[in-house]
C-alpha cells in the first residue's frame, strides 16, 4: 500500500531544528508499515520547494511545497499530489481546503482519512475567526462521509454533535528516536550552569508561541507573585511571536530581569537539557487541543502545571502526572508542591500511551479496509 500525508496549514511550526514535527514522528512509524510514504508539507510560497528522504526511514520522503495562504490555511495546488497513493491521512483541522481535497480523493479513487484536532479558529481577529468557523461548516459534511481520527476525547464528543459517528480517539505522540534517552544520567546542577543558573535556583520553564492564546503576559504576572515570596524562583521563556516586545517591557517594567530569561528559540538537540533542569513547566493555554511540548516535559521527568483544556486534560493525570490548574492560586499553588513521584509516572504514561506507534497501527487498520 502506498501511504500520503498532507499537512496543508501553513505556520512558523514546522522551523527544522526547533520543532518536533507531527507529520514527520507520525511518518517514521508509517514506515514501517507501508511500502511507500509521501508527507506533503505546504510551505510559504516565497519558500523553495524541495524533496527529502526522511532521516531512519527506508522509503519515505516529505515534500515540501510552496503555497499561496490565507492565514494559517494552505490553498493547494492538487496537481502536485501523486494520485498513485491508496489513501491520503491529512491533518484537517479547520482548514479551508478540505472539500476541495475530499473531491479530488473521491475522483481518484483514494481514500482520505482526515485528522482532526481543531475545530474553531483561535483567531485573535474577529472578522477572521467567524469567516473560518463559517467555512468550517463545509469540512462538517465532509467529515460525515470519512471514518475520522480524532486528536482527544473533546474532539469526538463535538464532532458526534455535528451527527459524525465514525471518529477514532488517536492521540498525538512522541518520536522517540530524538528524544535523549540518557537524560537521567546527566547532573541537573550541571546543566543550570551550563545556562546561566545556580544550583539553588528553581526554575520555570514556559515553550511556546508568545501569542495571546499561550497566555505569556499572564505567565509573567504570577511569576512576579512568586517572586515576592520566593527570591529562589526563576522563570526561563523560550519563544517567539506577535507578543514578544510586551513580554520583554513587562519583564523591565516590574524590575525581573535578573529572574526572567528570555531565549528566542532553542534546537531539538539541546531543549532537553531545559526539562531536565526545571522545576517545573507551565502551560497557561486555555484553549490546548494537545501539547506537544507537554509531552516531552512528561517523557523528561519534569513537573508539569497545565491550565485545564481538552489536551492537558487527556494527558495527564491530575496529581498523578501532572497537575491541572483553572486559576492563578491553583497555579501557584501546584508549582510549590513537591515532585515526589510525578518524575517517573509521566515518563512512563508517555511511553505508554503517547507515541506514534498507536496511532500509525490505526491508520495501516483504516487503510486496510
Amino acid at each position: 500500500m502506498k501511504l500520503g500525508v498532507l499537512v496543508t496549514s501553513i505556520g512558523n511550526f514546522g522551523n527544522k531544528g526547533f520543532y518536533n514535527s507531527q507529520e514527520i514522528g507520525l511518518a517514521k512509524e508509517l514506515d514501517k508499515l507501508f511500502e511507500a510514504v509521501i508527507v506533503y508539507k505546504l510551505i510559504p510560497e516565497t519558500e523553495p520547494a524541495s524533496l527529502e528522504k526522511i532521516e531512519g526511514c527506508e522509503h519515505t520522503q516529505i515534500n515540501f511545497v510552496p503555497s499561496k495562504n490565507y492565514g494559517i490555511n494552505g490553498l493547494i495546488d492538487l496537481k502536485q499530489l501523486d494520485t498513485s497513493i491508496d489513501t491520503l491521512v491529512y491533518f484537517s483541522d479547520t482548514q479551508l481546503a478540505v472539500p476541495k481535497v475530499y473531491k479530488w480523493c473521491k475522483t481518484h479513487g483514494i481514500k482520505m482519512i482526515p485528522y482532526i484536532g481543531v475545530l474553531e479558529s483561535h483567531s485573535e481577529n474577529v472578522i477572521k475567526k467567524v469567516i473560518i468557523n463559517t467555512l468550517f461548516k463545509r469540512n462538517i459534511a465532509v467529515y460525515k462521509n470519512c471514518e475520522c481520527l480524532v486528536k482527544n476525547p473533546q474532539v469526538e464528543k463535538v464532532l458526534k454533535t455535528y451527527g459524525i459517528k465514525r471518529c477514532i480517539v488517536s492521540p498525538v505522540g512522541l518520536d522517540l528516536s530524538i528524544l535523549n534517552t540518557g537524560y537521567k544520567t546527566v547532573d541537573s546542577n550541571v546543566l543550570k550552569e551550563k545556562w546561566g543558573f545556580s544550583s539553588d535556583d528553581k526554575v520555570l520553564l514556559f515553550i511556546g508561541r508568545l501569542v495571546p492564546e499561550k497566555q505569556p503576559l499572564m505567565l509573567i504576572e504570577i511569576f512576579k507573585r512568586i517572586q515576592k515570596v520566593r527570591s529562589d524562583y526563576k522563570l526561563l521563556i523560550i519563544g517567539q511571536g506577535e507578543l514578544y516586545p510586551e513580554v520583554n517591557r513587562l519583564i523591565k517594567d516590574n524590575n525581573l530581569e535578573s529572574s526572567v530569561k528570555l531565549i528566542d528559540k532553542v534546537p531539538n538537540t539541546t531543549i532537553w537539557e531545559l526539562y531536565r533542569l526545571s522545576e517545573a513547566f507551565i502551560n497557561l493555554n486555555q484553549h490546548e487541543i494537545f501539547g506537544m511540548a507537554i509531552l516531552e516535559a512528561m517523557y523528561y521527568g519534569c513537573k508539569v502545571v497545565a491550565w485545564e483544556a481538552p489536551g492537558p486534560s487527556y494527558i495527564i493525570e491530575d496529581n498523578v502526572s501532572g497537575y491541572l490548574v483553572s486559576n492563578e492560586k491553583e497555579i501557584i499553588d501546584a508549582i510549590y508542591k513537591p515532585n515526589n513521584m510525578i518524575e517517573s509516572v509521566s515518563h512512563e504514561r508517555v511511553i505508554e500511551c503517547f507515541t506514534w506507534k498507536n496511532t500509525a497501527e490505526k491508520i495501516y487498520l483504516l487503510a486496510k479496509k
